[in-house]
């Protein structure tokens, strides 16, 4: 059997793949027969691994993590498709990203016994409102509907962080209903979520954009020393990708030091810009830092100089 587990909710797919793990723990407890696979593995390998016999007649269950960026091995498994799902052992294809193609529409057309395709995009509007009551359903804690749209508003689809923040309000209030003024007052805003934001508008031009993004945190209260330092952080990372512009997407990836996420945004982000504007920018921010410590500038002005040099 193979099950192909992709998207961009990384949360949900990750959540998904542990409880087959735990499910499958609870019927073979020796975990003997329980592979994670290498993400280098030519075709032969994995042919070999899905085809072999477990230890006590268990089946085997063979976790396989960002195979299918590989194109060749891609292509292995599409042409090999039907041995690979016939065999009694379980081959898991998680992925990062959306993966398309005829390998995921082959899948799909099988019998459910042979092959499953799970996707997980990124939820929005009811369906991420809808998410976010279920947790706190589950964790028997009451909030109000106006709270989750707040607690939403400063998280966003960003499940990871939305799950501690759900676990937080409800260990916070006890069974007491959860009120705006409590997601406020105890949740910080998505400022990094929202930097990205800005970089976006910044590379298309959209100067008024970014300025009312700044302005809202303001009125929010944040500290426009920290949207300043992740400005900075950010420009840092596109110069770092845009020195790397003649090496391959996998190993800019590698060599970048960055984590998955910020990579791919930075990635597409440094598309749009070339590598003396944010050398530019770069110095610009480090001249406004400077001013801002001498007393010369608010980090508020600060930070408008800055959007004015991109």
């Amino acid at each position: 059997m193979i099950i192909i587990l992709h998207g961009k909710d990384n949360y949900r797919s990750d959540k998904k793949l542990k409880e087959i793990v735990a499910g499958y723990k609870k019927k073979n407890p020796t975990g003997l027969n329980l592979i994670y696979l290498k993400k280098k593995l030519d075709f032969n390998d994995l042919k070999t691994e899905s085809g072999q016999i477990g230890m006590f007649k268990e089946k085997r269950l063979l976790i396989g993590k960002g195979l299918l960026e590989d194109k060749d091995l891609k292509k292995e498994i599409e042409k090999n498709l039907e041995e690979l799902a016939e065999s009694e052992n379980i081959l898991i294809l998680k992925e990062e990203d959306k993966v398309s193609g005829k390998l995921v529409k082959k899948v799909e057309k099988m019998d459910k016994k042979k092959g499953v395709v799970q996707e997980y995009p990124k939820l929005k509007g009811k369906k991420l409102e809808s998410w976010y009551a279920k947790e706190f359903k589950e964790r028997e804690a009451k909030i109000k509907s106006r709270a989750v749209r707040k607690l939403i508003e400063y998280v966003k689809d960003d499940l990871w962080r939305a799950e501690n923040e759900i676990e937080k309000l409800s260990l916070m209030r006890k069974g007491e209903e959860i009120t705006v003024e409590d997601v406020s007052e105890h949740v910080r805003p998505d400022i990094d979520g929202d930097i990205f934001k800005m970089i976006d508008f910044l590379g298309k031009g959209n100067k008024k954009g970014a300025i009312e993004l700044f302005q809202d945190h303001m009125k929010r209260g944040d500290s426009p020393f920290y949207l300043l330092s992740m400005i900075d952080y950010q420009v840092r990372n596109l110069l770092a990708v845009k020195d790397l512009e003649d090496l391959s997407y996998n190993e800019m990836k590698k060599k970048s030091g960055l984590s998955p996420f910020v990579f791919k945004k930075s990635h597409s982000q440094a598309r749009r810009f070339d590598f003396s504007k944010l050398k530019k920018i770069h110095d610009t921010l480090f001249a406004v830092d400077l001013d801002i410590k001498l007393g010369k500038i608010t980090p508020e002005t600060g930070i408008v100089l800055v959007i004015s040099r991109f």
